[in-house]
C-alpha cells in the first residue's frame, strides 16, 4: 500500500530502434513502445524494499533473504 505518494508497479519504455532492425522492421518507418508488469515491484511492494536497484545487485548474501 502507498501511503507517502505515487507507486510504481509497471515499466515501461521507448523499443531500440535496433531491437527493431534485428526483428526485420524498419526503424526510420516504426517505432515501438514496451510496457509490462515485473515481479521485481512486487517483490518490492511487499516487503517494503526501499530501492528495486537491490534485487539487480547481484549480491546472494541479500538475495538469499527471498
Amino acid at each position: 500500500m502507498c501511503k507517502s505518494g505515487w507507486l510504481e508497479l509497471g515499466g515501461s519504455g521507448m523499443v531500440h530502434p535496433n531491437v527493431l532492425k534485428a526483428g526485420g522492421i524498419d526503424p526510420k518507418k516504426y517505432s515501438g513502445f514496451a510496457f509490462g508488469w515485473g515481479i521485481e515491484r512486487t517483490i518490492a511492494m511487499k516487503t517494503e524494499l526501499p530501492d528495486i536497484r537491490l534485487l539487480f545487485q547481484n549480491d546472494l548474501r541479500f538475495l538469499e533473504q527471498f
